[in-house]
């Protein structure tokens, strides 16, 4: 039996608040694997859970966190060992069970998958559900005929979140030269070049251009973290045979478009789903992380201690690029 910490939701009228509060570890599921935390981050996901009406949580009190990592204590897995690194990004992780924001966790074994060697834990969080979503709509990508060229023009929005900027970092060290980054901060500009933007332009342009179902065809391959009408201007700048890898609904989650895009210029609209995505494929798009996606450039990382976590999480924030927990100061 070990006490420990754990970051709890709680609703009340529909406030959230986030309190800590001393747990034992028999509390936790009797089956699934138990995981001594290392690394947890915070993720657009996560900053929702404090909105009750954002709908992400169904049942409170609960405590979020929807990646971590950590080491094995206790497993009903034969393949998952005691002390060997484990990480774990979607599923229901701080969503349907409680998640990465404590001291320990219990999951199904089913639900993790080994650290890559190449990776420390913290890259491992810096990285997180981000860079996976990126690397997976990277992949889409990167299968098009288009990308033979690598100085085809390439669109990625909201280069200044989290997955964005992770997308952006890894095409340029791929060697794309020709990417255009959106961002609603123009202050930003100098920061998204560094990360390989050959240009960068406001958001708010791509919304005050006026709305045609066709226009030039400005990009081939789009990845999207916006969604709504942010895409809806963009499909219509889209190249013969495109792609767009939508990601994210920040902007919105609803889509008014025409079928013009798709059906005189064979557009494809695809979807990213980084949550549900197959076991089976995981391990290849981590083994991508901790080599040839690995930045080479990270995005801008801030790293905050498990007891600024309540705070932090009650705030929102316009900031670039990611926010790593740690949860245990052994690390």
């Amino acid at each position: 039996m070990v006490a420990y910490q754990a970051l709890v939701l709680t609703h009340d009228n529909e406030t959230v608040t986030a309190q800590y509060a001393t747990k034992l570890t028999p509390d936790l599921p009797k089956e699934g694997v138990l995981i001594k935390v290392a690394y947890s981050d915070i993720n657009y996901k996560d900053r929702l859970t404090m909105n009750a009406k954002s709908g992400v949580l169904k049942n409170y009190p609960a405590t979020p966190g929807v990646d971590f990592v950590g080491t094995v204590v206790t497993s009903d897995n034969p393949f998952f060992e005691a002390g060997e690194c484990v990480l774990c990004t979607g599923y229901g992780t701080g969503i349907s069970i409680d998640g990465g924001y404590a001291q320990y966790v219990k999951v199904p074994s089913e639900w993790l998958l080994k650290c890559p060697i190449e990776l420390t834990p913290q890259e491992t969080m810096q990285l997180g559900t981000a860079g996976f979503t990126a690397a997976i709509a990277l992949t889409k990508i990167l299968r098009q005929p288009f990308t033979r060229n690598h100085d085809t023009p390439l669109l990625i929005t909201g280069a200044t979140g989290g997955v964005g900027s992770y997308a952006l970092t890894m095409l340029a060290q791929l060697g794309f030269t020709n990417i255009t980054a959106t961002t609603r901060d123009l202050s930003q500009t100098d920061y998204l070049t560094k990360l390989g933007a050959k240009q960068v332009i406001a958001t708010d342009d791509l919304l005050t251009a006026p709305l045609k179902p066709l226009a030039h065809q400005s990009y081939t391959g789009v990845i999207d973290t916006l969604g709504g009408d942010v895409l809806a201007h963009i499909l219509p700048y889209m190249a013969q045979d495109g792609l767009v890898a939508a990601c994210g609904n920040a902007a919105g989650f609803k889509l008014a478009t025409t079928v013009f895009p798709f059906i005189l210029r064979g557009v494809t609209l695809v979807g990213i789903d980084s949550v549900n995505y197959p076991r089976k494929d995981r391990k290849e798009i981590w083994q991508l992380l901790a080599t040839n996606f690995k930045p080479q450039t990270w995005p801008l990382i801030r790293n905050i201690a498990f007891s600024e976590l309540a705070t932090e999480l009650s705030m929102p924030t316009k900031q670039a690029g990611r926010v790593v927990v740690t949860i245990d100061t052994e690390h």
